[in-house]
Order: C-alpha cells, then sequence, then structure tokens
C-alpha cells in the first residue's frame, strides 16, 4: 500500500524577489520531509508566474486576486497535513485559521529593522532565507541548502541576443531604490560589452534617456520567465535592491548591486551571490544605517543612491 504523501501548504504572496528568496527554503522543506511530499503554494494571481518558475518544486499552485475567501473552501477540501507561513500577514493568518492545522510561520524581525532604521541598532538582520527555514527547521530537521535550486529552466528570451552582453535592469518600485540616470549612463559607459536593458513599460522613459551604440532596450517587453533567461544569459547584471537583483542572483549570473535608502542589513542581501558579484552601498559615513525598510524615504539631502554612484564612480569596481 503506498504511503500517503506529506501535503503542505506554503503561504507567500508578493512580492517578486520574497518569493523568489523561497526557493531555497522550499527546496529544504522537500528534502527534510521523509517520505512522499506533495507541496502547494499559495500567492497572488499577479505572482504566479514567478512560482511557475520553480518548476517541479511545487506541486500545485494556488492563487487570490484579492480575498483569501475566494480560496479558502478549497483549500478545506485538501486536507492538508501542515501550512508554511513565509508571509506573516493578515491574510496568512485569515489561512491559518481557515485550516486550523499545525503552522510554522516566518519571523519578520519588524522591530529589529524599525531599530535599524532608527539608527538604534547595528547588528544586520538575519537573511530573509535563512528565517524562512528557520520557521520550520525544529520540526522537520531542516537546513540552509548550500546552494540555488534550479529555477526557470524552460525559460528563453524573447529575441536573439549578442554572444556577450551585460544587463542593466533599471526598474524600482521606490524611488529610494532606483539607480540614477548618471548612474545608468556611468555602467553604459564603462561596459566593453552590449547591455541589454529590462523593465517593466512604466520605465520606458526612463531608457529612452539612456545614450550609448551598443545599448540594446527589451524595457517594457519582456515577461518575467523572459527576464529570467536575459538574466541567465548575461555576462554580468546591474541592478538595485530589487526583484530582478534576487533573480539574477538566483539563475547564477555575477551582479553588482547598488543600495540606496535600504541596505543589505535589513535581511535582504543577495543569498549566495555567484564569483565576481559586488554589492555597491552608500559613503562610508552614511553608516549602515537604512532609511526606511522598502525604500520610499530617505534621510540624505542629495539621495542615498547618490552616494553609492561616487562610491562606484570613484573605485575600482567595474
Amino acid at each position: 500500500m503506498t504511503a500517503r504523501a506529506t501535503r503542505i501548504l506554503v503561504i507567500r504572496f508578493s512580492s517578486i524577489g520574497d518569493i523568489v528568496l523561497t526557493a531555497p527554503a522550499v527546496t529544504s522543506l522537500r528534502q527534510a520531509i521523509h517520505g512522499p511530499c506533495e507541496i502547494h503554494y499559495l500567492t497572488k494571481a499577479s505572482m504566479a508566474p514567478v512560482v511557475k518558475g520553480f518548476g517541479a518544486l511545487v506541486d500545485h499552485l494556488h492563487t487570490i486576486e484579492e480575498s483569501t475567501a475566494e480560496v479558502q473552501e478549497a483549500l478545506k477540501g485538501l486536507n492538508f497535513d501542515y501550512v508554511v507561513d513565509l508571509h506573516n500577514n493578515v491574510r496568512s493568518r485569515s489561512i491559518k485559521r481557515t485550516l486550523g492545522l499545525i503552522c510554522f510561520t516566518v519571523d519578520k524581525q519588524n522591530w529589529a529593522k524599525w531599530l535599524l532604521v532608527r539608527g538604534w541598532r547595528r547588528k544586520p538582520v538575519t537573511s530573509i532565507v535563512e528565517r524562512y527555514v528557520e520557521a520550520f527547521a525544529g520540526a522537520f530537521g531542516a537546513v540552509v541548502p548550500e546552494a540555488w535550486p534550479a529555477l526557470f529552466e524552460e525559460a528563453s528570451a524573447p529575441a536573439e541576443l549578442p554572444a556577450t552582453y551585460a544587463v542593466l535592469a533599471i526598474g524600482a518600485t521606490h524611488s529610494g531604490k532606483q539607480l540614477t540616470p548618471s548612474l545608468m549612463q556611468t555602467i553604459l559607459d564603462r561596459s566593453d560589452v552590449p547591455v541589454v536593458l529590462i523593465g517593466g513599460s512604466g520605465d520606458a522613459k526612463r531608457a529612452k534617456a539612456l545614450q550609448g551604440s551598443a545599448v540594446i532596450s527589451l524595457v517594457g517587453e519582456t515577461t518575467l520567465a523572459e527576464s529570467a533567461a536575459v538574466l541567465r544569459g548575461a555576462q554580468h547584471v546591474y541592478v538595485g535592491d530589487t526583484g530582478m537583483m534576487h533573480l539574477a542572483v538566483a539563475v547564477g549570473t555575477p551582479v553588482t548591486s547598488f543600495w540606496g535608502c535600504t541596505r543589505p542589513s535589513l535581511g535582504m542581501a543577495p543569498w549566495k551571490p555567484a564569483q565576481g558579484s559586488a554589492i555597491i552601498v552608500p559613503d562610508a559615513k552614511l553608516g549602515s544605517r537604512p532609511c526606511s525598510k522598502l525604500g520610499n524615504r530617505c534621510h540624505q539631502a542629495n539621495g542615498c543612491m547618490a552616494t553609492s554612484e561616487q562610491v562606484y564612480s570613484e573605485g575600482l569596481v567595474k
């Protein structure tokens, strides 16, 4: 008689980078479960393409548009054994109450982040990947993986690209994470290979302002899977603290990440980046204190990203 698979619901609703960073935890969870394992993933419908990039790591994908009420009855009928809550918000708590199961929940370390932003703490927050795994490690004996799992394996680029190229990811939700126009232009001017620009449709105006004879703009033209393929094929990726940073690291490409109003100390630094990667943070006199958790506020008159630009421009990092 075949043993019934252990059925686990993993919850993370958003955003791109946060969901990408759950992939090592899902790998750890699979490896820790003895016997057959069936992993379901609940996310927002807009984030479904991210989870689909996990391939065989996830057995079933469930999505919501606005409310958890859309899926609660269906989830109750699936007879889960456990819930792994990697979001820890009002929506995920609603699901946990509905299912009434043994649940394992990530520690978001919001208090520690609050102290960092206010300059009352110096110790960095533990990597979110480690905290994802710690949520269920005690129950299953799970450990943090040594490397990224294979993601977006079936993705292909939308157009024929040069044999060797770099990528400049120009998008960012908050101004404190956006690369300045002069920084982006400096990156283009320094590159000795063609540079592919990627970003959302809202970044088109910024892309058009960049100059260079070897610039290939795919801004607003790629799906998430296609962006992953473009990033995988690149020699190097230049990017701010965004979902594209984590996606580039996940597919194994060396990344130079530029930090403005957020800092790696918030626990969102690139996880296990490829050799040749670099982290550019604002001038040392600004310290490790982030201006905000999300990058939507800045304490500096000229902007934190401008000081990172100065570090990059005056330094030896290419």
